[in-house]
């Protein structure tokens, strides 16, 4: 059997606690949905307040996006003339 090397560190803790068994808390992965979980960074943290904020300017942004494809979809199935205009 092997002894348990002593550490150098002279913290108390890490000899009444054992966290070679841990594992993940199961009942919070339920609550939340990861996939919905997203991080800012802080200068962005700061300029949004709450989740309201941060929907409203993300829905923007998405909305920009889909007429930018709307107009752009329009412009390549638009019938090319092949007259020369003067």
């Amino acid at each position: 059997m092997k002894k348990k090397s002593e550490t150098l560190d002279d913290d108390p803790l890490d000899r009444e606690i054992d966290f070679s068994k841990a594992r993940p808390n199961t009942l919070w992965l339920g609550v939340v949905n990861r996939r919905c979980v997203r991080l800012i960074d802080e200068d962005l943290a700061e300029v949004f307040p709450d989740n309201a904020a941060v929907n409203a300017a993300l829905r923007t942004v998405a909305e920009a996006g889909r007429r930018v494809q709307r107009v752009s979809a329009r412009r390549a199935a638009a019938p090319r003339s092949t007259r020369k205009r003067s």
